[in-house]
């Protein structure tokens, strides 16, 4: 039996040390641009681009070393003739060579980048022409509830539970340079559609059983959704097929998970909490053991989740009718008819060929050419 002033003395040592830890919180989260104002007593992400773009220094590998045979995959701008860009998805594979271009043309995103969680589906999209990269995108399970989501799709519990499997949320989507000065995340962003995305889904989780129910599912990939980074984004802007739906609240806690913050906030996590850590447990893991380490700490977490970074909602989806579907009104999908032929044709004459003069230019300025 601990003595009374043994109990004492721990109690002050755990809260000197809880004191300590709450400081370098807040130190860390101030290096990265997210002060604590103790006038409102709350967190305040003064210039959300700026922030995100330490983290993407933490998080996407910048400071790895790549080899001459991985660099010479990004073009230089003589390289490509824009009317001749022609996109080959290639599936990123672990272990291979595929992994390693992932790799190194993540470090060029000015956001973190997440890993993806649950089922995971990656492409590196090549340029036929040069065999250079135009972008790269990668889709993994959706959010278990998403309030913005569920109320525009409109299914129920039951429904959700049966059909989410059939959605897929893209966590990362983009285009590397020069091709992201030549409108090419516009493209990145049709290629979700293209066929071999749902028929690599298809192969991939056919005969599948699930982690939460242990059922197999129809593996039909119906709907893809996002998030902007910076509230809406110009890469799903008037875009075929790809529909903005609204905002989020502006949580997030990639500010915390990608410095070292999170290491400092486990040391107050029960250790039970770690046995949860599994797809099909529940809403997001973190996100639910941060919440009780910064309690633990002293910290309000919905303070320190929520620092103003909505996200605009887009959806793109796959099937005429995908609502129905995903309602279980419906059995089989009826898929749109998008050919990689047609959505290409689309970013050409839409995108690309009115506006290709000035996007050139724009290119070369930005790799030194001339200015």
């Amino acid at each position: 039996m601990i003595e009374p002033l043994s109990r004492n003395l721990l109690e002050l040592l755990n809260g000197i040390k809880k004191y300590k830890i709450r400081n370098e919180i807040l130190s860390n989260l101030s290096s990265l641009g997210i002060s604590w104002d103790e006038n409102f007593k709350k967190f305040n992400a003064h210039n959300s681009r700026e922030t995100q773009k330490k983290l993407a220094l933490l998080n996407n590998g910048k400071n790895k070393t790549f080899d001459l045979n991985i660099k010479q995959y990004i073009a230089k701008i003589s390289e490509i003739n824009p009317q001749k860009i022609e996109p080959i998805l290639i599936e990123v594979k672990e272990g291979n060579f595929t992994s390693k271009l992932w790799s190194y043309a993540l470090t060029f995103w000015s956001v973190p980048v997440s890993a993806g969680y649950g089922r995971r589906i990656r492409f590196i999209v090549l340029d036929k022409q040069n065999n250079k990269i135009i972008g790269i995108f990668g889709l993994c399970d959706p959010l278990i509830s998403s309030n913005l989501r569920d109320n525009y799709i409109g299914w129920n519990r039951e429904q959700r539970l049966e059909r989410l499997y059939s959605c897929l949320t893209a966590y990362v989507l983009g285009a590397v340079p020069p091709y992201n000065h030549l409108l090419g995340s516009k493209l990145i962003a049709l290629c979700t559609m293209m066929p071999i995305v749902r028929e690599t889904f298809k192969e991939k989780y056919s005969n599948k059983k699930t982690i939460i129910s242990g059922k197999i599912k129809k593996p039909d990939l119906v709907f893809i959704d996002t998030y902007g980074a910076f509230q809406k984004s110009s890469i799903y802007n008037k875009l075929l097929n790809w529909n903005y739906i609204g905002y989020t609240k502006g949580k997030s806690y990639s500010h915390i998970i990608t410095s070292n913050t999170w290491e400092l906030i486990r040391e107050f996590i029960p250790k039970d909490y770690f046995e949860t850590h599994g797809y099909g447990q529940g809403s997001s893991w973190k996100l639910r053991v941060l919440r009780i380490g910064l309690q633990n700490i002293g910290l309000n977490h919905e303070d320190i989740l929520s620092i103003g970074w909505k996200r605009a909602y887009y959806i793109a989806p796959l099937a005429i009718n995908w609502r129905e579907f995903l309602t279980m009104k419906a059995e089989e999908p009826i898929y749109i008819e998008y050919t990689q032929e047609s959505l290409l044709a689309y970013w050409q004459e839409r995108w690309l060929l009115p506006r290709e003069d000035r996007l050139i230019i724009k290119a070369n300025i930005a790799e030194g050419l001339f200015v």
